[in-house]
C-alpha cells in the first residue's frame, strides 16, 4: 500500500508511519487487492469505519461497475483493461474508489500498474496536484477512461490486419476463434461501459462532497470520453459482423464465377458431345461415315456450333 499526502503549499510525498489525518491536506491510498487486511492499516488515513460489505466488494475480482453513497463515505467501483490481455480479446477488471473528506482510496489487482505513471509524476512534481480528494479521484478515473480508449487504435489496426486477409483470395484466414472471441469479448465491453456510465451519473447525482464548476466541466469530459468508447465498441462490433458478411459473399461471388464457367464448358460441349456419340455408332450405313472428307464436315460443324454457342454466351453476357 502506497500513501500519497497531498498538503497545499508543499509537493505531494509519501506519508510516513508517523503522519495521520490530523496533518491537515488530504491521503491517496493505492492498494492491491492481495493486501486483504487493507483497511485495518489504513484505518488512522481514514478517519472512519468501512461497512464490511463494501471492503468485501473491494476484494472481488469479479465485481461489475457499482455504486454506493453512505455518509461518511463514496464507493465506486469501475472496470479497466487487464494490461498484459491480448488485443484479440479485451478483458477487464474492476478497480475499487473509496472517496471520504480526507482520503481517496484505490484499490486495484496487482499486476496492474495504471497508476505507477501518476505516482511518478506527483512524487517528481512533473504535474500540478490536485486540489481537493474529488479532483483526484477525477484524475484517476481519468486513467481508467485512457486506458480503455487507447485500446481502440489496437483493435482498428487488428481489423484492418483481418480484413486484408479475409478478402485475399491467395491467403487463406484460419483466424475464426479469434475473431468470434473478440466479437464476444466487445459484447461484454460494451454492458461494462454501459454500466460505467451509469454508476458515474448516479454518482454525480447522489454524491454529497461539492463539485465545482471545473470539476463538473472535467467530469463531463470523462463522461464523454465514455461515450466515445461506448460507440466505438458499438462500431467494432457492427465492423466484424459486416467484414463477416463480406467474406461469405466474396466466397459466394467466387463460387458462382467458377459455377458460371463450368456451366458454360458443360453447355458448349454438350452437343458436340452428342455429335461425336452419333457417330460413334456402330452402323453401317451412316451418312458420311464412308466418304473421304466427312471427318473434317463433322469437324467444321463441331466447331461451328462451338463458336456460335460461344457467341450466343457474349451476347447475353454470360461470359
Amino acid at each position: 500500500m502506497d500513501v500519497i499526502h497531498f498538503l497545499t503549499g508543499r509537493p505531494p510525498a509519501l506519508a510516513g508511519a508517523e503522519t495521520n489525518g490530523e496533518d491537515g491536506g488530504f491521503f491517496w491510498l493505492d492498494v492491491t487487492r492481495s493486501e486483504s487486511d487493507w483497511h485495518e492499516r489504513a484505518q488512522k488515513w481514514l478517519g472512519t469505519q468501512l461497512h464490511e460489505k463494501h471492503v468485501r466488494d473491494s476484494l472481488n475480482e469479479t465485481h461489475m461497475p457499482y455504486y454506493d453513497g453512505v455518509d461518511d463515505y463514496d464507493m465506486l467501483i469501475v472496470r479497466t483493461l487487464c494490461p498484459d490481455c491480448p488485443s484479440a480479446a479485451p478483458s477487464t477488471h474492476p478497480i475499487a474508489f473509496l472517496l471520504m473528506a480526507k482520503a481517496v482510496v484505490s484499490i486495484r489487482p496487482v499486476d496492474n500498474p495504471l497508476f505507477h505513471r501518476l505516482h511518478q509524476r506527483f512524487l517528481s512534481a512533473k504535474r500540478n496536484s490536485p486540489t481537493s480528494p474529488a479532483m483526484l479521484l477525477y484524475l484517476l478515473l481519468d486513467e481508467v477512461t485512457e486506458a480503455l480508449l487507447a485500446h481502440r487504435d489496437v483493435l482498428s489496426d487488428l481489423l484492418s490486419n483481418w480484413q486484408d486477409r479475409l478478402l485475399d483470395s491467395t491467403n487463406g484466414f484460419n483466424d475464426w476463434q479469434d475473431l468470434m472471441r473478440l466479437r464476444g469479448q466487445l459484447q461484454r465491453l460494451e454492458i461494462v461501459t454501459e454500466r460505467q456510465l451509469d454508476v458515474q451519473d448516479k454518482w454525480r447525482e447522489e454524491t454529497t462532497y461539492p463539485l465545482d464548476r471545473s470539476l463538473t466541466v472535467h467530469f463531463n469530459d470523462l463522461q464523454e470520453h465514455l461515450h466515445r468508447v461506448y460507440s466505438h465498441v458499438i462500431v467494432t462490433q457492427n465492423d466484424i459482423d459486416a467484414l463477416v458478411q463480406i467474406y461469405f459473399s466474396a466466397k459466394t461471388q467466387q463460387t458462382n464465377q467458377i459455377l458460371q464457367f463450368l456451366t458454360i464448358v458443360s453447355a458448349i460441349f454438350l452437343p458436340l458431345n452428342l455429335l461425336a456419340a452419333l457417330f460413334g455408332m456402330n452402323f453401317t450405313h451412316l451418312p458420311l461415315l464412308q466418304t473421304s472428307f466427312g471427318l473434317w464436315i463433322v469437324l467444321g460443324f463441331m466447331g461451328l456450333v462451338a463458336i456460335s454457342l460461344l457467341s450466343w454466351f457474349r451476347w447475353r453476357h454470360w461470359l
